[in-house]
């Protein structure tokens, strides 16, 4: 353990990996100060509070630290819940994927991106309305239900801060900056934009590449006429990793919603503010995870069905057994040093 002059500081560690409690508190302090600047002093005040205090359970034997008990805000764009958040639905899609499959072994994975064009800040609420209900047509729609059995669906929104096109971004997506005319230096054009997309873990019979097989082109049609666009949208469909090798799936679909660093910008205070605004309301009262079809029924009888609410500290059934040596450890944020110190 690390001391300072303050005291014991936290060490969670897991597989030799950090967890990153300190970073994320204090992401969570600089959006409580930029809600507190937008007025929304309430909510401020409760990313303000989240995580103060942690007690955790150590097995002596191991040296394990398992979170007992804090409180957390679960505002949206909170860091620390954001990262909480992510952890149980992984675990949470990871369980009821494993059940499904042990039930329905005919079924097979498929990973599903569909995308809307970008749009700016200002529109960014608009065009969630169109995404997620495009996401109901679609899925209710004739072709899709009678080949998609099950799903889990999220919304990522990414934010396009890069004012330039570097080299390293150029040469990710040559392709595409080719096709426009864009090379390393010019101007983004894309710049100040939100990207709204759905990642889906679809679940079909293992039938379907012989009966019933639909192209890229075919999925984005459809998509393109449940959504109702005018333009041809750009998305991907792809079988998954085999069974029990499916963690960079599960990843991407529970992924954070928002990434912090896009929008959390302490050395441009009033663009920040302005972007924790216009997320504020966008995502308020938001279904961004959904489970559908027989893994909706699963996720009912293990009480997982609103993956995006409900207890962020027991995210999994990882427990210390009770008759291990155990002692409870309490730390509080101090902020003379930024971080978490036992007391």
């Amino acid at each position: 353990m690390y001391n300072s002059t303050y005291g014991e500081v936290l060490q969670d560690t897991k597989n030799g990996k950090r967890k990153p409690w300190k970073e994320k508190k204090m992401k969570s302090l600089t959006l409580a100060a930029s809600l507190k600047r937008l007025g929304y002093t309430g909510r401020a005040k409760r990313v303000e509070d989240c995580g103060n205090i942690l007690e955790f359970l150590r097995d002596l034997a191991t040296g394990l630290l398992r979170l007992q008990k804090t409180y957390f805000c679960k505002v949206p764009l909170c860091p620390m819940c954001m990262w909480r958040k992510s952890l149980k639905i992984s675990y949470q899609v990871s369980r009821v994927m494993d059940i499904t499959f042990s039930r329905y072994p005919d079924l097979l994975p498929l990973f599903l991106t569909l995308t809307l064009k970008n749009c700016t800040p200002d529109d960014l609420k608009a065009t969630l309305d169109v995404l997620l209900s495009g996401w109901r047509e679609f899925e209710r729609g004739r072709k899709v239900k009678l080949l998609v059995k099950a799903y889990f669906r999220s919304v990522e929104i990414t934010y396009d801060k890069d004012e330039i096109i570097s080299k390293t971004r150029y040469n990710r997506a040559k392709k595409y900056y080719d096709r426009l005319g864009i090379k390393p230096g010019d101007k983004n054009p894309n710049f100040d934009t939100f990207h709204p997309h759905i990642h889906a873990i679809i679940l079909v019979d293992k039938s379907y590449f012989d009966n019933g097989y639909l192209e890229t082109w075919e999925w984005l049609t459809i998509w393109k006429q449940a959504a109702k666009l005018n333009y041809d949208p750009i998305g991907d469909i792809r079988s998954c990793r085999p069974e029990g090798k499916q963690r960079k799936e599960i990843a991407e679909v529970a992924k954070y919603t928002l990434k912090d660093t896009e929008f959390l910008d302490k050395q441009d205070e009033p663009k920040m503010d302005r972007l924790v605004g216009i997320l504020s309301e966008a995502l308020f009262r938001r279904r961004l995870f959904e489970f559908g079809g027989v893994m909706r029924d699963i996720a009912k009888e293990i009480d997982a069905e609103k993956p995006d609410e409900g207890d962020l500290v027991h995210i999994n059934d990882q427990t210390i057994r009770a008759d291990m040596a155990t002692q409870v450890e309490r730390y509080r944020w101090r902020f003379g040093i930024n971080n978490y110190v036992r007391f």
